[in-house]
Order: structure tokens, then sequence, then C-alpha cells
């Protein structure tokens, strides 16, 4: 069984090995390349931002339903489960018993569904409400202003109706003596929502925030997840933006651009393979020139942290709506302690 061990600072011998020319016009860097051994050309730069990234196209698989059970346990993207009220929080309401939806049901926009409910005793409202979550306050869109109390009602999902991908029915007496809410479930009408999230590739990092890696080769390794919470199908993410950070020393060790293809319904997809990022090859990075002065240029791996962003369609060339990009960028730190 392979060992894991916290990073231990760096030799002299093994610090960085790139040299800075300074002219009298500025500060010119000359990078190497990020990945897989590919040369980039020399630019001047005054940010971390400025660095040309590497591109490279993938075609996502999908995640397995086991595979997904275990991310589930692990994301380090934290969410808000969507939850309801309760349905009777006094003795002067009365419950409204909802059989359907049921807990997990899709609704999607275009499509016809059934609302069916009991035990209420005269004219109802019905309302989808989405629950709040981490980013948004708890909204009501109302389905039915009134409607009879025959325990059924149809209902055809309008596009653009709901900002988010979870949500439950409520129904009510006019008079609010009377309330019942369904268990929670899918509700996907917008055209595009997409959705990403950082996943440690090995398990037992999922219990710490420190940086460790296997006791020969020294890397860190991740998988992203990313999928459409939409209508759309399939869709392509032309361009998602990458960047692996150390600090405090503002030094960029990984900055890539990623394609994607494929991405059908609204299942999660993530790399064929985890990515492994070299954190002791230094003739790799990117150095920002500012705040930082040549003299001060060494790594410190006893203390610091590496800081990792994703974001997918940074330019939103896929036209979603502004209210449910909240999730279109996702951030993981591993801290060295």
């Amino acid at each position: 069984m392979k060992t894991y061990k916290t990073i231990e600072r760096k030799t002299p011998g093994q610090l960085l090995k790139r040299v800075v020319l300074i002219t009298s016009l500025g500060l010119v860097w000359f990078c190497l390349p990020i990945a897989h051994g590919q040369q980039q050309s020399v630019q001047k730069s005054t940010s971390t931002t400025q660095a040309a990234p590497v591109r490279k196209t993938f075609k996502p698989v999908t995640v397995s339903a086991a595979e997904l059970k275990t991310f589930n346990a692990t994301l380090t993207v934290k969410t808000i489960t969507a939850t309801q009220p309760s349905v009777a929080s006094t003795s002067m309401v009365k419950p409204i018993d909802i059989t359907s939806p049921v807990k997990d049901e899709t609704w999607e926009a275009g499509k016809e569904y059934l609302i069916k409910w009991s035990r209420a005793s005269k004219d109802v409202r019905i309302d989808l409400v989405s629950p709040a979550t981490a980013n948004k306050p708890r909204e009501k869109y109302p389905i039915i202003a009134r409607t009879p109390n025959t325990g059924t009602y149809s209902f055809k999902v309008p596009y653009n109706f709901i900002m988010g991908s979870k949500g439950y029915v409520q129904v009510e007496s006019l008079d609010g003596k009377e309330n019942g809410s369904s268990q929670s479930m899918n509700v996907y009408t917008q055209l595009v929502d997409l959705e990403c999230k950082i996943v440690d590739a090995h398990l037992a990092w999922s219990s710490t925030d420190y940086v460790i890696y296997y006791e020969k080769d020294r890397w860190l390794e991740f998988n992203v997840l990313m999928r459409n919470k939409g209508t759309m199908s399939p869709v392509t993410i032309r361009e998602v933006l990458v960047r692996l950070i150390k600090e405090p020393e503002n030094i960029v060790a990984l900055q890539e651009v990623w394609g994607f293809s494929d991405i059908y319904g609204h299942e999660w997809r993530r790399l064929p393979e985890p990515l492994k990022v070299d954190i002791k090859d230094y003739s790799r990075w990117w150095i920002a020139p500012y705040p930082i002065e040549i003299k001060n240029t060494d790594i410190n791996l006893k203390s610091g942290s590496y800081r990792l962003e994703v974001e997918l369609d940074p330019q939103n060339s896929l036209h979603e709506n502004q209210q449910t990009r909240d999730d279109n960028k996702c951030v993981q730190t591993w801290d060295i302690r």
C-alpha cells in the first residue's frame, strides 16, 4: 500500500532555473511550456492573468452512478440541499397531502405534468417553490392563482419558468389555513444552465485540506465534473478556463483553456482521466513579475496553498441567463501546513 505524507521543503538545487531579463523598457519574462512540453512564445506580462494558456480539447465521459455516489460524499464545492418547510408548522394550519409530483421527479420545460393532492376542503392556489441556496433566496413561482379543489391540476411547464434546478410544489388554500408541500424534485426550464465541480482524484484527500502526494511522485491530482441543467442537448463548451495558483507567491503552476463537446441531457460529465499537475518541477511554472521581486522568487513549499479555479464559458457564448451563472465557477484550495 502506498503511503502519503505532507510536502517537504525543496533543496536550493531544485529551485527555479529560468533566467529573468530586465531591460530599460520594462520586465520581460521568458516562460517555458505549462504542460506536455509545448513551446510558448515570449511575451510581456504584468499579472498572472496575462500568461498565455495551453489549449486542449476533451470529449468528456459520463459519470457512472457508482462514481456519482462516491463524488457526492467528497465534492469540494459545498451546496445546500433543497428542502421544503414543514407543511404544518402550527396547529392552526391543516395539512394537505400531495401525492404527485413524487420525490426526485423531473420536470422539463415544454412538457405537461399532473399535480395531485388530497385533504383540502376548498379552492386552492398552486405554486412551484425554489428553495434557498448559498447564492439565492427562496423564490415562489405561481402555477395557478386559484383552482377548484378537484384534487388534480395539469400543468405545462414553460421555458425560463424557474431559475434553479431544484423545487417543490406547494398547494395552499386561499385563506392560508390549509397547506401542503411535495418532496424535492428536479426542474429544468432554462436552455442552458451550466454547473461545474472539482473532485479529488484520491478519496484520502477528502478528509483533509493538506496537500499530500505519493512518496516518489509528487503531484496534485483532480478531476472536473460539469453538466448542463438546461434543456439544450447536446451542448459544446468552447472555453473552460483552468488556473492553479501557488499562494502567497502568486505563481501560476497551471493555466489552460479547455474545450468540451457532447454534453448530453442533465447528466454529469468528467475528464476522461484525472489531471496531474507536477508541483516539483518549477521550470514549467509562470511567475508574475509583480509584486514578486527577483530576489524573492523562492517557492516556499513548507507553507501556503494551491488554489484551483475552473470556470465554464466565461464569455457566456452560450447565452446563459445571468441569474443561473453562480455555479459556473468552482474553486478548490489545498493548504500546505
